[in-house]
């Protein structure tokens, strides 16, 4: 008996994937234009009017693209960590004995050049997280960090002892160090706080290892 192949979806019409890049596009601008405001003013004066306003829009259009503020913030967040994510990746090509160095300084490179993006993410200057789950692109950029863990562990002979916890902690040392660094608790400024986290990301990484 023989069965009869599925009939093949119809193709989007050309209006209609016009129509939908044009709507990627100005998810985008509306992204874009609240990062900068968050850049200038801190994440605080970030509402849909002033985004309309930059943009030259009225705000019912917004909505037509985000529901509230606070979905913006949540498709903000995806983005911060789908960047984070890829530059952890290129750090995680280093050579072993210098991937852990790596993918501190990505981080650290990460936080800091979209240091309004990385407070979205952290939930920093009253930026609510959005989701009471992880969202798939934080998910990624933690296993990213700890298949990296993993192979730096096994170019030494050795494994994480709980590369959970391994990636809890080494993940949570990052976040305080580059916390602290934005806030200007650190005595000498960036650079020392940045010299300081290479220091002792080594040692914290050895005491997560069982030979």
């Amino acid at each position: 008996m023989t069965t009869k192949p599925g009939l093949a979806q119809p193709k989007p019409s050309a209006s209609r994937t016009r129509r939908e890049r044009e709507r990627q596009q100005m998810r985008a601008r509306l992204l874009e234009a609240a990062r900068d405001i968050a850049a200038e003013e801190g994440w605080n004066a970030v509402t849909i009017r002033r985004i309309a306003n930059k943009l030259e829009y009225t705000p019912p259009i917004l909505y037509q693209y985000f529901s509230s503020k606070e979905s913006l913030f949540v498709e903000l967040m995806l983005v911060g960590f789908s960047e984070l994510t890829a530059r952890l990746e290129a750090a995680a090509e280093a050579p072993a004995p210098e991937r852990l160095a790596a993918m501190a300084e990505a981080y650290w490179a990460f936080a800091f050049a979209s240091p309004e993006l990385y407070q979205a993410m952290n939930g920093m200057d009253g930026v609510p997280f959005g989701t009471a789950e992880t969202p798939p692109e934080a998910k990624t950029a933690f296993r990213t960090f700890r298949i990296a863990l993993q192979s730096i562990a096994e170019a030494r002979g050795a494994e994480l002892s709980d590369p959970g916890g391994a990636v809890d902690t080494v993940w949570a040392f990052l976040h305080g160090c580059v916390s602290l660094a934005m806030a200007g608790r650190v005595k000498g400024g960036t650079e020392r706080a940045r010299a300081l986290m290479l220091t002792a990301v080594e040692p914290l990484f050895a005491a997560q290892l069982s030979s």
